[in-house]
């Protein structure tokens, strides 16, 4: 397929294609932003680490199952006539497995946000490729990799080897944290359990291989990560937080207001852009 096949995709009279890296609260909650204020929306999905609080997120779509957030909803998009039509229906967005290099070939795209918030030795420069290059986490600096950067960092950022977020989320968990359950081992993840079920210490929330996965704290499970997945030893396969403190459901608070801080940004560099001094 080529871009040219499909003429939605190229007109310059569309709305402007916004790209999210990612499927985790946080790109979830620039992805309802942007869709909100007239973006076509893609979000691209990365397999690790897995997204945890999945409740808070459009990473489920990935698998058919039904995700709407604040009235935004999500569909899996496997390929250009896919994506077109999901950009076609208002108030949804699309997840796709396709990579960034497979997205670049459909039309040219206004905004990519990098939101994976993994950290990474070597982090890419895409600004040629893109109208703006947005990145979230300390290994973006503006003028080198993007032209935009936002610290931020996902509730497992501890369990990540060589986090390098220069100011993480209030609420991000170290490793020892009994709010973090983590895969003893690699292997394939299961569970018995969902989002939002109650936990107390030592119960079986999972297991992974041979081993037995078990709760460290009593609580609630916000975070989950999807039955079946592959995981490394290490990976984050749940977070529980106490009963009263987090919604397993609904966006993420912290997680709405970066959404609304990179949105104002996003707006005011492209109307500088277009109306330079």
């Amino acid at each position: 397929m080529n871009a040219t096949s499909f003429p939605y995709f190229v007109s310059a009279a569309d709305a402007d294609l916004a790209v999210i890296l990612g499927t985790n609260e946080v790109a979830s909650a620039l992805a309802v932003k942007l869709r909100k204020n007239g973006y076509h929306v893609i979000l691209s999905r990365e397999p690790c680490p897995p997204v945890l609080r999945r409740g808070m997120a459009f990473d489920d779509a990935l698998y058919d199952d039904e995700c709407e957030l604040e009235g935004v909803r999500a569909r899996r998009g496997e390929d250009a006539v896919h994506l077109a039509d999901i950009a076609a229906e208002p108030d949804c967005v699309a997840v796709t497995p396709l990579q960034l290099s497979d997205l670049l070939a459909l039309r040219r795209i206004q905004v990519l946000i990098d939101a994976r918030l993994k950290p990474a030795a070597a982090t890419p420069d895409y600004r040629r490729y893109v109208g703006l290059s947005v990145g979230l986490g300390g290994h973006f600096a503006i003028g080198e990799n993007c032209d935009l950067a936002f610290d931020a960092a996902p509730a497992h950022c501890a369990a990540l080897s060589h986090c390098t977020a220069r100011q993480p989320c209030e609420n991000v968990v170290a490793l020892d944290d009994p709010a973090l359950v983590l895969a003893p081992t690699r292997g394939t993840w299961h569970t018995p359990l969902e989002i939002g079920d109650s936990a107390r210490r030592g119960d079986l929330i999972g297991r992974i291989g041979e081993f037995s996965v078990r709760a460290q704290r009593d609580g609630l499970i916000i975070g989950l990560a999807r039955d079946s997945l592959v995981l490394p030893e290490g990976a984050p396969v749940a977070e529980i937080a106490r009963k009263g403190t987090f919604s397993a459901r609904g966006l993420d608070s912290r997680a709405k207001a970066l959404a609304k801080t990179a949105l104002t940004a996003i707006q005011n560099e492209l109307k500088r852009r277009s109306h330079p001094t």
